[in-house]
């Protein structure tokens, strides 16, 4: 079974080899003594792509980023509620900041599209041997899909 982690990453919307932006999200970590516990992460990192980091789905257009770090910030980490993970998190940001309305302008927040478009990029990207090594994609680059206009920017 594929896990797939979730996280919102705040960056420019250029692309360049020397490109950081903020990465957002909920992680599981290890307790001391034994057991785990999820934290907010909020980390500095670079946009080009990892292991970690299969696609890029590009959802809004940041108008005020103040108020989307503090959203972002205050999304809580719901501890110790069954089925409660990296996803349901990204979920809660995203109807927090599609209710606020004044951080992002052009977006698409709603979360039936945001996963199901991620999901299927993907998939997409799965069965195009992008992770495999059995086609020649510039793996410096992470595949990205632009929401907003529905077309992909980086294969």
């Amino acid at each position: 079974m594929v896990r797939y982690h979730w996280a919102l990453i705040v960056g420019p919307k250029g692309e360049t080899m020397d490109g950081m932006g903020v990465r957002y999200h909920a992680k599981e970590v290890a307790k001391i003594g034994g057991g785990n516990e999820w934290q907010f992460q909020e980390i500095e990192c670079p946009l080009i792509a990892t292991s970690m980091l299969l696609v890029r789905i590009m959802i809004g257009k940041v108008l005020d980023k103040e108020c989307l770090v503090s959203i972002l910030r205050n999304t809580p980490i719901r501890q110790g509620q069954p089925g409660w993970n990296c996803v349901a998190w990204v979920k809660e940001a995203l109807g927090t900041l599609k209710a606020d309305n004044k951080a992002l302008g052009t977006s698409v927040l709603d979360w039936n599209k945001v996963r199901d478009a991620s999901m299927g990029y993907c998939q997409r990207k799965k069965d195009e041997h992008r992770f495999d090594g059995q086609r020649n994609f510039d793996m410096k680059k992470a595949a990205t899909y632009d929401l907003l206009t529905q077309k992909q920017t980086i294969p």
